[in-house]
């Protein structure tokens, strides 16, 4: 069910359009005043929720560091994309959630495994995942249970990656799962 416009998220954010090198964002706060997140300005107004910021805190007081898994990708989430092509993809190939890699860095683990851009990521270590959100949650709990483990930064970790070839936006060939090493 489609939630009316009242009844969805709201949130406030002043900006002037004026960004500088200095200029770090600012609290992002629902219709009720309360803070749910930053504003991220460095980031094309990437907003960072304050989930994500306590798991941060909570690792840095811990540790006095933020370990958290490098997969070498960057993701968009395929709720974000055009409605046209969502259905689409749900449709031809039963699709409804998952990330879709941006940009694979250069000699990272995730190409060497094959991950190319436009591949779609629908899970995680078995999870199913639909949000950037959802990954980066992931990535701070793993990254803060092997520091707890192991006391070190650079540590090789084995995530499971279960991801579908595309080709183009409309053609995605078969499914594959993958162990990426990845350096904490």
């Amino acid at each position: 069910m489609i939630p009316l416009p009242h009844e969805r998220c709201h949130y406030m954010y002043f900006s002037n359009n004026e960004h500088s090198l200095s200029d770090d964002g600012g609290p992002v706060i629902d219709l009720e005043g309360k803070v749910v997140g930053m504003v991220n300005n460095q980031v094309n107004e990437t907003f960072l929720p304050s989930s994500i910021l306590h798991k941060c805190l909570d690792s840095w007081r811990k540790f006095k560091c933020i370990p958290r898994p490098h997969l070498g990708m960057t993701f968009t989430s395929i709720k974000l994309l055009d409605p046209i092509c969502t259905e689409r993809m749900r449709r031809k190939h039963n699709i409804e959630s998952g990330l879709i890699v941006e940009e694979v860095s250069k000699e990272s683990n995730a190409e060497k495994l094959g991950i190319r851009k436009g591949d779609i990521i629908e899970r995680f270590n078995g999870e199913y995942i639909s949000s950037t959100i959802e990954l980066e949650k992931m990535l701070l709990d793993i990254g803060s249970d092997h520091f707890e483990q192991a006391k070190r930064l650079n540590a090789e970790i084995d995530v499971q990656v279960s991801r579908y070839y595309v080709f183009t936006v409309d053609c995605i060939s078969y499914a594959n799962h993958s162990t990426l090493k990845s350096y904490c």
